[in-house]
C-alpha cells in the first residue's frame, strides 16, 4: 500500500474495479480540503487546514504535492502523501492569478495589488524575479507548453507579453477592444484574447504581438475549455443558452451548440470525449458528446455545480456544488445517446461548505 493510501485509512468497503485514489477538495466556506476515498466512496475524517481560505488547488504532476491557494493569498504546499502543509509561499499573491508554468518549475502571479507580476521558483519557494506591470492587471495567462506568459490591463486596450522568464521588458500587444480573460493555445505561439465587454475573441501571434484575427461572437466569452489536444475551444457566456465551438488552428467559429439554461463551467473527459457543461441555476449539468457535437445526457446534481474535474482513468465526473456542499459523481460509462437524453447520478458526497476546486490523485496498489 503507498503512503497515500495507509495515510488515509478510510472505514467504507471498497468497490470493487473502483478507481484507487483520493480527491482533494477546497471548501472555502468551511476553509479546509476535504478528502474523498474514491474507490470506497466517502469521506475522510483527517482534513487539512490552510491559513487562509482556500478558492484553488493546483496539482503538480509527478510529484507528491499540490498547491492551496488561499482568497488572503496564501499559496501553501500540500504534501499529498502525508495529507499536511509542509511549506508557504512568504509572498502573497492574488489568488485568482496564480498559475504553474509548463515544467512545474515556476509559480507565476500578481501581486495582491495587481501592479507586478511575480515568478517564483517552485523547487525553493523564492521569488526569482519581480516586473513592475505599466497598469493594474486584470488577468493573467501562462503558456502550456512554452515559457510565454501574458497579462491583460485594466483601463488599456492592451495585453504585455513575456517569453522568457529573463525578459526584461513586455512586448505589448495593442488590441481594438478592453482585454479579458486570456488563454494560450498548447503550442504557446498564439494567445487568445477573449473580449468579455463586446462579445469578441483576438488572436494574438505571441512572438510579434500582432493580431492575427478578430472573431465575433453571439455571446459574452465568460467560460473557456479546451478539449484534451487543444484543437476545440467551448464557450458560455450571457447572450445564449448554448456553446459556442472555436476552432482556434483554423481561427473559425465553428458551431453553436445547445445546451442547458444560462451554461456557465465546463469541463472535457479525455475518453471518451464528452464536454460536460453546469447549469448552476437549473442544478443540472448538461453532457455533449465532442465527437457527434450532440446532447448525450442532463443529469440532474446538487445545488448550483461550478466546478467539474475527472478522474485519470476517465471513469468518473466529479461535479462539486457549492451551495450544497457536496460532490456529485457520475459514471461516464453511464451515459448513453439515447432518447430520453438522461442519465444516472451515480452518488453524493457531502464535503463542506463552498466547496469550489478539487484535484483527484490515484494510488498505486
Amino acid at each position: 500500500m503507498s503512503g497515500l493510501a495507509s495515510g488515509l485509512v478510510g472505514c467504507a468497503s471498497r468497490t470493487k474495479n473502483a478507481f484507487a485514489g483520493f480527491a482533494f477538495v477546497a471548501t472555502r466556506d468551511s476553509g479546509d480540503i476535504a478528502i474523498v476515498d474514491l474507490a470506497a466512496f466517502s469521506l475522510e475524517k483527517k482534513r487539512i487546514k490552510p491559513s487562509g481560505r482556500p478558492v484553488q488547488l493546483i496539482d503538480v504532476p509527478d510529484q507528491d504535492f499540490l498547491l492551496s491557494v488561499s482568497d488572503n493569498g496564501a499559496v501553501e504546499e500540500v504534501s499529498v502523501s502525508e495529507t499536511t502543509i509542509t511549506r508557504k509561499l512568504k509572498t502573497p499573491l492574488a489568488p485568482e492569478s496564480v498559475w504553474l508554468n509548463h515544467d512545474a518549475s515556476t509559480i507565476w502571479g500578481l501581486s495582491t495589488d495587481h501592479k507586478n507580476l511575480l515568478a517564483v521558483d517552485r523547487v525553493t519557494f523564492a521569488t526569482r524575479s519581480q516586473w513592475p506591470l505599466p497598469a493594474r492587471a486584470r488577468s493573467i495567462a501562462v503558456s502550456p507548453g512554452s515559457p510565454h506568459v501574458a497579462v491583460s490591463f485594466e483601463g488599456a486596450n492592451e495585453v504585455g507579453i513575456l517569453r522568457n522568464s529573463s525578459d526584461k521588458q513586455f512586448l505589448i500587444a495593442k488590441l481594438d477592444q478592453t482585454p479579458g480573460q486570456l488563454r494560450y493555445l498548447q503550442n504557446g505561439r498564439m494567445l487568445i484574447v477573449a473580449h468579455d465587454r463586446e462579445r469578441q475573441l483576438s488572436m494574438v501571434d505571441s512572438d510579434s504581438g500582432k493580431i492575427v484575427v478578430e472573431l465575433p461572437l453571439p455571446i459574452r466569452p465568460e467560460n473557456l475549455c479546451f478539449n484534451s489536444d487543444g484543437g476545440q475551444l467551448f464557450i458560455t457566456g450571457e447572450g445564449l443558452d448554448g456553446v459556442v465551438v472555436v476552432y482556434p488552428y483554423q481561427s473559425q467559429v465553428a458551431a453553436t451548440l445547445l445546451s442547458g439554461k444560462s451554461p456557465g463551467p465546463m469541463a472535457v473527459s479525455r475518453q471518451p470525449q464528452y464536454l460536460f457543461v453546469t447549469s448552476p441555476s437549473t442544478d443540472t449539468v448538461s453532457v455533449l458528446d465532442v465527437r457527434t457535437q450532440k446532447l448525450a445526457a442532463v443529469i440532474a446534481v446538487g445545488n448550483n455545480p461550478r466546478c467539474i474535474v475527472f478522474t485519470p482513468d476517465s471513469q468518473m465526473a466529479l461535479v462539486l456544488n457549492q451551495r450544497s456542499g457536496d460532490l456529485a459523481i457520475i459514471r461516464l460509462g453511464n451515459i448513453v445517446s439515447k432518447r430520453q437524453k438522461t442519465a444516472p447520478l451515480f452518488t453524493m458526497i457531502p464535503v463542506g461548505s463552498a466547496p469550489v476546486a478539487a484535484v483527484v490523485r490515484g494510488v498505486a496498489g
